[in-house]
């Protein structure tokens, strides 16, 4: 039996995260036949209060809560959830957005890339939004999106976190998500973390899910409000906390591009822009 550990992250889009539950039950139902995969589902909601906790309990009461404190933030709550699966030691651990809605057969065709490359190699889906662009998968190490082929996996350096297997030989390797970031990053630098310890990150093929990106002009970018105003939305986790940034990119890019990004956020936030319209 191949036991996989779904793991999300939730806080305060109930409607959403209940149709991506949806989702996963429909992909967990479709691999009932062969009686050969097992999945729990681990779910840190951080002190929503849409009920969304409630809602899940009740149309998925198999899925097991964890209750943040409102501070962890997407990273710290996917890290929260993965400590709490890691105590049943399961094959895989596959992280999922929870405003992701899967495509039929994404579980099945990560897991059989997966087998191809002996469970050694973490595994990255790639998501479409409404209107059919990319939005999220794995990428370069520039950040460059890649497209999936049709059929055969692609290899990528990084990748967001949206929808991605790590097999249990990989969790052996790296442990789970770096609780030093907040919010973003964690993804990135599990990437960055892969490629430095020699194990492989793939694309697998095909279009495996559907998720919108988030659009709009950062705060911190936006000359419609103060200085003062624009440097605290940067140092916010959904902002780009220097000290989090500062250690992403040194880890990923080295000294120098740690000191230059660190120069050039303040030059954005002290040279902002216009929304337009």
């Amino acid at each position: 039996m191949v036991r996989i550990a779904i793991l999300l992250s939730a806080y305060n889009r109930k409607d959403r995260t209940l149709a991506c539950l949806e989702s996963c039950q429909a992909q967990i139902e479709s691999m009932k036949p062969d009686r050969n995969h097992e999945f729990s589902i681990y779910l840190t909601e951080d002190a929503c209060t849409d009920g969304t906790p409630e809602a899940v309990s009740e149309r998925f009461p198999s899925v097991h809560i964890i209750h943040g404190t409102g501070h962890l933030f997407w990273n710290r709550g996917m890290c929260a959830a993965w400590s709490m699966a890691a105590e049943e030691d399961p094959d895989f651990y596959l992280w999922i957005n929870d405003d992701i809605v899967l495509k039929d057969g994404a579980f099945a065709v990560m897991l059989e890339i997966s087998a191809a490359l002996g469970n050694k190699a973490v595994v990255v889906g790639t998501a479409e939004g409404s209107h059919g662009e990319l939005t999220y998968g794995g990428r370069t190490r520039k950040g460059r999106m890649i497209p999936p082929d049709a059929t055969i996996p692609v290899g990528c350096d990084i990748f967001n976190g949206n929808l991605v297997l790590v097999p249990r030989y990989v969790y052996r390797r790296l442990g789970t998500m770096d609780p030093v970031y907040s919010h973003g990053f964690g993804d990135y630098d599990y990437g960055v973390r892969a490629w430095k310890a020699g194990i492989d990150s793939v694309i697998a093929p095909g279009i495996l899910a559907v998720c919108d990106r988030n659009r709009g002009l950062p705060q911190w970018r936006d000359a419609s409000y103060s200085l003062k105003e624009r440097y605290r939305f940067l140092m916010q986790p959904k902002g780009r906390p220097f000290r989090e940034q500062f250690i992403y990119d040194l880890r990923s890019e080295g000294c120098i591009r740690a000191v230059a990004h660190f120069i050039t956020l303040n030059l954005r936030v002290l040279f902002p822009l216009r929304r337009q319209g």
